[in-house]
């Protein structure tokens, strides 16, 4: 359908090759170029600063909390952490699936729930996503001309820094080694003293005032004390003379209390006769009532209980009554049933009995007359008739006519019992029967309480008769009791007329005591009013007594308040305590202020309001006020002494309190740019943005600073631009000598130059249309989808040759051009198809691949794809409608002696294969075995190592070595590098710790390591190991005599950095002191295993501990936790941070505070340390910590790392020259078996090598889903299961090659050597598909099968060697390329170019040997179904 539509509208193709030209063409001008595909790593870094804390006390506030917090989050797989000295860095690896946006917005959640947990100390937790953008685009050096540190670094920071990050597309610009100047504010004991001095001088003179004014009042309090003793003595007096009078009052009143008590005893007497007399009158008529309530209670019981037997009478009468009309009511029903059963046996013994006569009647005969019968039979017959109800019969009457009439009466009798024959008749006298049975049952349950119903009757009738005599007795009863009752009141009412009269005389001698006691009461009132005056003067006296004893106490306890009051004074106005760092930082912060307060507005005009300002100048800063005591005679405290005139004619201050100067961090730093001083500028990308324009633009940025600036310098250190432009470079050489190859070859075979024109034009359309389809689809141009280009060039001339040759074979059988156009291109369409799918297919199982593995090959794979699907298309469209019009004239091809006497040749060793062909499969399993061996040998790498023209080089010193001798080391290494011929540029720089920087503080220099960075000549004379050899030796001399190491990497920019480096085993476990005892032990292990170089126990890093062993009961004793003592001691040995700034006109600097004491603290001056508390009456006791507390000196980590919950050390290690790290780790990982860890312990292998074996794991999955895949293609292909089956023997042959190739080649077996493998596989089956298939032609067209398979070698060798030798041809500037980035593809390219060549040869001779081993039939029908 394509080749037809093709050469009937050539225009048409045209128009379309153009199109495809001219986007090919805007898409690659469009398309970013990096050095890496586009990887989304999923990991995430949770940090979070802690100034001031330990590695183990990030560990437990900060990290372990993150940690558990993190264990909830969606696809979480991983989490590992460092915590080092000041912040904490969580690592958390996600699934490949994960959005990482939702994720993150989850672990902000998450975050946010446990920050109200830490303190103001720990920093908000900052989340980063990790991103190759991450990594620097470009390292450059600045450095200048008679220029000074300090004017290169304002020369950085006011212009440079602010051009490159100007650059669109540049994300940030950070440079090292900075000169950073700042204030310092040093607190001065012996200043804070003479503050003291004033401060305590007016406390003494406030204290002395008050206790002389003290010493008057208390005189006064002893005079009022004499006035109280006179007036007591009066009140002595007055009070005897009143003790008489109350003598006399109290005798008359006695006698009357005598009478009083005769008149109450009588009235006592009287009142008891009257309670008798009461209780009596009471007693009878509650008696009166009882009895009455009972009788009535007694009568309302008979009458109810009477009312009820009349009802149970009445009822049982009833019942009766009803019982009775039942029985009768059922006897009548039965006498009826007995009476319809006597009718029906009447009717059924009639009815039997006519049964029995027309029986008879039938037997005489129907026209029998009754006169011929016999008299017995008449006489019968006429009794019968006469019982039957009709007259009998006379002489004449025949027998029919008798049986008619006998009918007739039968037909009545059944009539009238509504049945139409005797056994209904029985059915209805049996349900009668029934019915009489029912009823008399029913007759005797109804007769049953008939008799019960009586007698119950008769005991209700003879209960009533006994409550009818209850009820008389009852009457009689209440009669008697009521006469009993009214004689019993008659006496009680005497007994009260009696007692009314004598309590009549009581009241009249009552009301005579009465007058007598009411003149005893009024001269008692007047002797009580006395003693009361006498009381209150003595209660008035005794208090004043105490008032005045109380204000004489306070006068004395406030002479001994006032004298502790003067220590209290002293500890709370010691400035000591006040004028603390924090203090200090507080109050700078407040006073240099300015911010906006707000706006006013004046016709319609709005001013802003500013409040305050800061100091210009560090004069300024020393003059500033940051204290006032509010003591007479004490001044303001200003922060350090100035010159007065900058006082503006403020009141005369108090001295200074801290020494105020400029410093800077030049002796912490250290930066040599070819031999003079420089600062290192580390420039960073935007996401999305192309890495080689960004460089461009920065490169480009350069040229414009140096044309502004003549003594300025910028040197480029590491550029991935220049690095991604010489890979590419690279990559399009090869293709352009690979495409070219491929097309000499086919020049060779079909020795015409319109045929391989044809075929030519295939390779720049394929790989446009592969372009756009790439710029459409988001690949970028990288080294890796570069590489799939190179890789698919001599492929995509494969199917051109197949869809030409065929064109040219109908040509020389005389098709005309357009039919041989057309019916060409359709004969082999469907097998080209099949054979591309086939080798695109074995890049599809790459999606169930994970990890880096996945993300690095799927731009190949989609390359490789795009490339030979354009070709596919080329070849059904382009070639047809080029043939038909270049190919109208056909050159007569002469037979070539060279290709005849091959073709013969290959002929005479098949034939003998197929006779031999135990031989030649043993010969092939050998190889195979041997050649897999031999290159499993060569060990395993992740990527091959690519040459570079940047270079690192780390210098490291002894750990004490300070930084002006490793400066001075480092500057003669860099004179020998630099007089190097193959060296450009070099640049060095103390090294410093990255994470410092990122967490917003300065980064952390070490004074004993350094990082050189050199770039080389852009064609040196020696490769990057030979260079690094020729340093090492020339720096030999210098290493030893200073103790210098040197570590050299020369793969700063290449993929084998994605792999790790070298070998690493994790020791996990919890406590810090058994890991790092085991870490030795393990390092050990590693050193003693042969190729390990540079072992390290992972405590190089770690720094020296002195541990403070508090003695709890110690501490205990004197009032302290160990909490407390911490404390006291870290706040010494707290670091000084930025108190505030202060700006000038030029520039902004940070101020820093500490205390004199506190910078010049050593182990020794900690151990005198005096730890102070407050005692439970509140003073000051201070505590030398040495009384509570032990010392040690050990080692301490400066990180902490954990991972899966559990702490662990890394012992870490190189991989020798000359040896592999996959051999290595193998030798390893069976030395360490024999090792016994530790219960709760245990070694993780981590490293290059595991990252190696995932990846292999991956792809492995990914060869045998590609294998499945084409054997499936092809089952649909030739719709058997066979023949698949014998093609699929072409892969292990390829192998063989494969594998022979990386032996030969000196290759590891890397993960792009794999990708090789798995590709190769693809490439292989095609030449067993061209075999097969001709073959199974043959033997259909009914050729012998030995014939067919020697027939079909020899036609077919021609066209598989064409497209062999073109893919092989088209590789070649790949295996033997020797530009740097040609190392990338370089394992591939073997890989292919081995198997096609041994696997195309092989297949030659094995699968024909296969095909003849697995089809016993000599003729037809192999390719059937």
């Amino acid at each position: 359908m394509f080749g037809k539509f093709s050469v009937r509208k050539p225009y048409t193709v045209l128009v379309a090759v153009v199109l495809v030209i001219v986007l090919g063409i805007v898409s690659f001008t469009k398309m970013t170029s990096d050095l890496l595909p586009n990887i989304s790593f999923p990991y995430v870094l949770v940090m979070t600063t802690y100034p001031g804390a330990s590695p183990e006390t990030v560990e437990m506030v900060v990290t372990k909390p993150v940690e558990s917090s993190m264990a909830t989050v969606s696809n979480i797989e991983e989490i590992s952490s460092v915590s080092n000295e000041n912040y904490s860095m969580v690592i958390l690896q996600f699934a490949q699936s994960a959005d990482m946006n939702a994720v993150s917005l989850e672990i902000r959640e998450n975050l946010d729930q446990i920050r109200s947990y830490w303190d103001d100390s720990v920093g908000n937790p900052i989340i980063m996503k990790i991103n190759p953008d991450m990594l620097p685009v470009m390292i450059a050096a600045v450095g200048g001309k008679d220029m000074s540190a300090a004017e290169i670094t304002d020369l950085t920071n006011d212009t440079i820094v602010p051009e490159l990050e100007s650059i669109e597309g540049v994300a940030s610009v950070s440079g090292m080694g900075l000169l950073e100047e700042s204030v310092n504010v040093i607190i001065r004991q012996e200043k804070i003293d003479a503050v003291n001095e004033q401060v305590f001088g007016s406390i003494d003179k406030e204290i002395d005032e008050n206790l002389a004014e003290l010493q008057e009042n208390k005189q006064d309090i002893y005079d009022g004390q004499a006035e109280l003793e006179n007036a007591k003595k009066e009140l002595a007096d007055s009070e005897a003379e009143l003790a008489q009078k109350q003598q006399e009052l109290n005798d008359s009143k006695a006698e009357l209390e005598n009478s009083k008590k005769e008149l109450t005893d009588g009235r006592n007497e009287l009142a008891d006769k009257k309670s008798q007399l009461e209780s009596g009158k009471t007693e009878l008529n509650s008696k009166k009532d009882a009895t009455t309530k009972q009788l009535a209670e007694a009568e309302t019981k008979l009458l109810t209980a009477k009312a009820d037997a009349e009802a149970a009478k009445t009822h049982l009468q009833l019942e009766i009554q009803t019982a009775e009309a039942t029985v009768k009511g059922l006897d009548s029903g039965i006498e009826q049933a007995q009476a319809g059963v006597q009718m029906l046996e009447q009717a059924i013994t009639a009815v039997n009995g006519i049964d029995a006569t027309i029986t008879m009647l039938d037997q005489i005969g129907d026209g029998m007359t009754f006169g011929n019968l016999t008299s017995d039979q008449q006489e019968n017959i006429s009794q019968l008739c006469i019982s039957a109800g009709i007259s009998a019969p006379t002489a004449d009457t025949t027998m029919g006519e008798i049986k008619a009439s006998l009918s007739q009466v039968k037909a009545g009798i059944l009539g009238s019992a509504n049945v139409n024959d005797v056994s209904e008749l029985q059915t209805k006298k049996s349900d009668l029967e029934s019915t009489i049975t029912d009823l008399e049952s029913q007759k005797a349950m109804a007769a049953a309480p008939i008799d019960q119903y009586k007698s119950a009757l008769s005991e209700v009738e003879g209960n009533i008769g006994k409550l009818d005599s209850a009820l008389t007795e009852l009457y009689q009863g209440n009669l008697q009791a009521a006469i009993e009752f009214a004689n019993a009141q008659t006496t009680i009412s005497l007994g009260e007329m009696q007692i009314a009269s004598a309590e009549s005389g009581l009241d009249s001698a009552q009301k005579q005591l009465e007058a007598g006691e009411e003149q005893i009461k009024s001269g008692q009132e007047q002797l009580d009013a006395g003693v009361d005056q006498i009381k209150e003067g003595y209660d008035q006296i005794n208090d004043n007594a105490e008032q005045l004893a109380d204000a004489l106490q306070q006068i004395l306890d406030g002479e001994e308040q006032i004298e502790e009051a003067r220590e209290d004074a002293y500890d709370q106005a010691d400035m000591n305590g006040i004028l603390t760092v924090d203090t200090v930082e507080q109050l700078l912060a407040a006073q240099n202020f300015s911010m906006p307060a707000g706006y006013v507005t004046e016709d319609g005009i709005s001013y802003l309001i500013r409040v305050g300002d800061k100091p210009d100048t560090v004069e300024e800063l020393k003059a500033m006020p940051i204290l006032n005591v509010d003591m007479d005679g004490v001044d303001v405290i200003t922060l350090g002494a100035a010159d007065p005139s900058t006082r503006q004619g403020q009141a005369a201050y108090l001295g200074d309190v801290a020494d105020v100067f400029m410093t800077d961090n030049s002796a912490d730093i250290y930066t040599n740019v070819n031999g003079e001083p420089g600062i290192l500028l580390t420039m960073q990308k935007q996401t999305g943005y192309s890495t080689g324009e960004v460089s461009d633009k920065i490169l480009a940025r350069f040229d414009e600073l140096l044309e502004q600036n003549e003594n300025l310098m910028l040197i480029t250190l590491m550029d991935q631009g220049i690095y991604i432009d010489m890979v590419t470079d690279s990559i399009f050489n090869n293709i352009i000598f690979g495409a070219g190859l491929a097309i000499l070859i086919l020049l060779l075979f079909l020795r015409d130059m319109r045929p391989t024109a044809v075929i030519a034009c295939s390779i720049p359309i394929s790989i446009v249309a592969a372009v756009v389809c790439m710029y459409f689809s988001g690949v970028t141009l990288n080294v890796i989808s570069l590489s799939g280009l190179a890789l698919g060039i001599g492929m995509l001339v494969d199917n051109s040759i197949v869809v030409i040759e065929n064109i040219y074979r109908l040509r020389s059988e005389g098709a005309s051009v357009t039919e041989a156009a057309i019916e060409g291109t359709r004969e082999v369409a469907g097998a080209i198809a099949a054979s591309t799918l086939t080798t695109v297919c074995v890049f599809l199982p790459i999606v169930f691949t994970e990890g880096i593995t996945r993300q690095l090959f799927v731009d190949m794979g989609l390359t490789i794809g795009y490339s030979l699907g354009a070709s596919l298309i080329v070849a059904l469209t382009v070639v047809p409608a080029m043939s038909s019009k270049i190919l109208v004239k056909t050159k007569e091809q002469k037979e070539s002696r060279f290709f005849n006497g091959l073709m013969n040749g290959y002929g005479k060793v098949l034939d003998w294969s197929l006779k031999h062909k135990a031989v030649i499969f043993i010969g092939v399993l050998v190889l195979l075995v041997g050649s897999a061996l031999a290159s499993l040998s060569k060990g395993t790498a992740f990527m091959p190592t690519m040459e570079s023209t940047q270079m690192t080089i780390t210098l490291e010193l002894p750990d004490t070595t300070p930084l002006s001798e490793t400066a001075e080391v480092t500057d003669r290494v860099v004179e020998i590098l630099r007089n190097m011929e193959d060296v450009e540029d070099v640049g060095a720089m103390a090294s410093t710790s990255s994470m410092g920087s990122l967490m917003g503080g300065s980064a952390d220099s070490s004074t004993h390591e350094t990082s050189i960075y050199l770039t080389t000549v852009e064609k040196p004379k020696l490769n990057n190991k030979e260079l690094s050899n020729a340093i090492e030796e020339q720096t030999a001399q210098l290493c030893e005599e200073t103790g210098a190491e040197l570590s050299i990497e020369t793969s700063m920019m290449d993929m084998s950095a994605l792999g790790g480096d070298g070998i690493s085993i994790q020791v996990r476990g919890r406590d810090l002191d058994t890991l790092q005892q085991i870490a030795k032990e393990v390092a050990a292990i590693v050193e003693a295993t042969e190729g390990t170089a540079k072992v390290s126990d992972g405590l190089e890093e770690a720094t020296g501990e002195m541990r403070i062993l508090i003695d709890r009961d110690k501490a205990m004793d004197q009032g302290l936790t160990v909490a407390e003592v911490y404390q006291q001691i870290a706040a010494k040995l707290k670091d000084a941070s930025s108190a505030t700034t202060f700006e000038t006109t030029a520039k902004e600097y940070e101020v820093y505070v500490k205390n004199a004491n506190d910078m010049e603290l050593t182990r020794k001056l900690v151990q005198d340390l005096i730890i102070e508390k407050t005692d439970k009456d509140n003073k000051k006791v201070e505590i030398p910590l040495k009384d509570i507390a032990a010392f040690e000196n050990t080692i301490s980590p400066k990180s902490v790392s954990r991972t899966e919950q559990n702490r662990y050390i890394a012992v870490s290690a190189s991989i020798a020259d000359g040896y592999n790290v996959g051999l290595v780790s193998r030798k390893l990982e069976q030395n360490l078996a024999d090792y016994e860890v530790p219960e709760g312990y245990s070694l993780v292998m981590e490293g290059e090598n595991e990252m190696i074996v995932d990846a292999m794991q991956q792809l492995m999955l990914m060869l045998l889903l590609a294998v499945i895949f084409m054997y499936l293609i092809m089952v649909a292909q030739f719709q058997s299961l066979k023949s698949p089956f014998i093609i699929m023997f072409t892969i292990p042959l390829a192998f063989t090659g494969g594998f022979l190739g990386l032996f030969l080649g000196n290759c590891e077996v890397s993960v792009v050597a794999v990708i090789g493998f798995v590709m190769l596989a693809g490439i292989i089956v095609n030449n067993g598909i061209v075999i097969v298939d001709y073959m199974n032609q043959l033997i259909e067209q009914g050729m012998e099968k030995h014939e067919a398979i020697l027939q079909a070698g020899r036609t077919r060798l021609r066209p598989v060697l064409m497209t062999a030798l073109t893919t092989i041809l088209g590789l070649l500037p790949m295996v033997f390329g020797t530009d740097m980035g040609a190392a990338m593809g370089k394992p591939m390219a073997i890989v292919t170019v081995g198997g096609l060549l041994y696997g195309t040869l092989l297949t030659l001779l094995v699968v024909p040997c296969i095909y003849d081993l697995m089809n016993s039939r000599k003729t037809r029908g192999l390719q059937s179904k």
